[in-house]
């Protein structure tokens, strides 16, 4: 029996060297900032930018990054194509848009049939994002009804500067659901839109929009994680949070102002 101690021991090496390795240093739930960001490393955007908005955490739509921050990275699997990321980490981003014809554009059927390979390689799993509504439209409703593992909802919001409506419509999700959400992107406009019309709000209308968001955010205890939408390079208007210089606009201001 004097041997048994060795045995245990053998028994757990072995036992460790068979788990997954999941990413170092990563958060818990309740031990980074709320506050995030989500930029395009491919446009330009890097370190610099990222700090000079004060937030917690961020993402670039991918799988992998390649700045070094003291904050924690987010990956995504953003359509089917990037399903083979070598990836283990505590949070992964499910599909982006897959309802969306221009975005990951996939079928419920075939999301579901390839969300095993998304649950391998993270402890905690965000549900595709829709560019429709989550609640009233098909795709998502669906794709929760087969019960596939999603620990969070991940929610995208352009619907003006009306902070009642952006709340009204996060409890919506919330009653639907019934787990934590997190606000991957919102902004009162799109890309698109931002294009067409950059001063459609005034920039009263969207640093009110985000004091009143943000703060309703931070008190809300099943919104775990928000992050502006910031548009495209080279696109500028009042929700653009950087100017062509990459200096923060009045609207950058506000968002690095706001959660503290």
């Amino acid at each position: 029996m004097r041997c048994l101690p060795r045995v245990l021991s053998l028994c757990l090496v072995a036992l460790l060297a068979v788990l997954p390795k999941w990413s170092a240093g990563k958060e818990s739930s309740g031990s980074v900032k709320k506050k995030g960001i989500g930029l395009s490393e491919k446009f330009g955007f890097g370190a610099e930018h990222i700090s000079a908005l004060n937030v917690g955490w961020f993402y670039n739509w991918g799988p992998q990054t390649k700045l070094t921050l003291s904050i924690p990275f987010v990956p995504m699997i953003w359509s089917l194509k990037t399903l083979d990321a070598n990836i283990r980490d505590e949070y992964v981003l499910g599909f982006n848009e897959p309802d969306h014809k221009d975005q990951a554009n996939i079928p419920v059927k075939d999301a579901l049939a390839r969300w095993p390979a998304i649950k391998s390689k993270g402890r905690q799993i965000g549900s595709p994002a829709m560019a429709g509504n989550p609640v009233t439209g098909d795709w998502l409703p669906a794709f929760m009804r087969n019960k596939h593992q999603a620990d969070f909802i991940c929610v995208h919001w352009y619907k003006g500067a009306d902070a009642r409506k952006f709340i009204s419509d996060m409890e919506q999700v919330h009653q639907k659901y019934n787990k934590p959400i997190w606000v991957t992107e919102f902004a009162p406009q799109t890309d698109d839109e931002t294009r067409q019309s950059p001063g459609k709000f005034t920039q009263k209308e969207v640093e009110q929009f985000i004091r009143e968001t943000t703060r309703w955010m931070e008190s809300t205890p099943y919104i775990h994680r928000y992050a502006w939408h910031h548009p495209r390079a080279g696109v500028t208007g009042t929700s653009s949070l950087f100017d062509q210089s990459g200096a923060l606009t009045p609207t950058g201001r506000a968002y690095a102002e706001a959660g503290r």
